[in-house]
């Protein structure tokens, strides 16, 4: 197993954000929510698009919702794999930042290795795999869903950096995943594929 340590640089600037957050009672309290909050979002987000599919008899949408979670569930996967490899430490153990008043949703479900960022791999994942679908349909709801998903998915990243339990480094790398599944899912002859099967799951269901 691989052990990473974070560069000093990035360990001054979550420190100084900590300290930040800290210092007001509003941001001590929204910032810790703001770091999960918007990932039970996006369920709500795929089941909508596809129970509007069903509402209008529009197979589009289904395979929209599909492709999403596809693509989604393909870079959680890819960023658990690389988990099972990389030993890191996250902020608020290595940093003495544990705070039981400020901690997130979902702080006790967190894996060990904080290195790369399931949040960030999933959130932005679901947002850049709708922009894309808008881009490549040209269609502007999908653009607009994007558009909004994104900064959603950079308002959790940020809130994760500032309340400790991540590292800016694991924050960039779950991105990456995200950017190799996408592209990866987004070529001509996957695309392709992923939207026959989904097609024939959406005609099923």
């Amino acid at each position: 197993m691989f052990k990473i340590v974070e560069p000093q640089w990035w360990v001054n600037i979550l420190k100084s954000l900590f300290v930040w957050m800290q210092t007001s009672v509003f941001w001590s309290h929204w910032i810790p929510v703001l770091a999960d909050v918007f990932v039970f979002t996006y369920p709500v987000y795929l089941w909508f698009l596809y129970i509007y599919g069903m509402a209008k008899k529009k197979i589009y949408y289904k395979i929209a919702a599909l492709y999403v979670l596809a693509g989604t569930a393909l870079s959680l996967v890819v960023n658990v794999g690389i988990q099972f490899f990389v030993d890191k430490i996250r902020p608020n153990v290595f940093l003495w930042l544990t705070d039981l008043k400020h901690e997130t949703i979902l702080n006790k479900f967190m894996p060990t290795s904080s290195f790369p960022s399931d949040h960030a791999a999933v959130t932005m994942g679901i947002a850049m795999m709708s922009l894309f679908r808008g881009i490549k349909h040209n269609d502007k709801k999908f653009l607009r869903f994007g558009g909004i998903l994104i900064v959603f998915s950079l308002i959790t990243s940020f809130a994760r950096v500032t309340s400790g339990v991540h590292w800016p480094t694991d924050i960039i790398a779950g991105s990456f995943v995200w950017i190799f599944v996408s592209l990866f899912i987004m070529r001509k002859p996957i695309y392709t594929f992923g939207t026959w099967i989904a097609e024939r799951i959406g005609k099923i269901i």
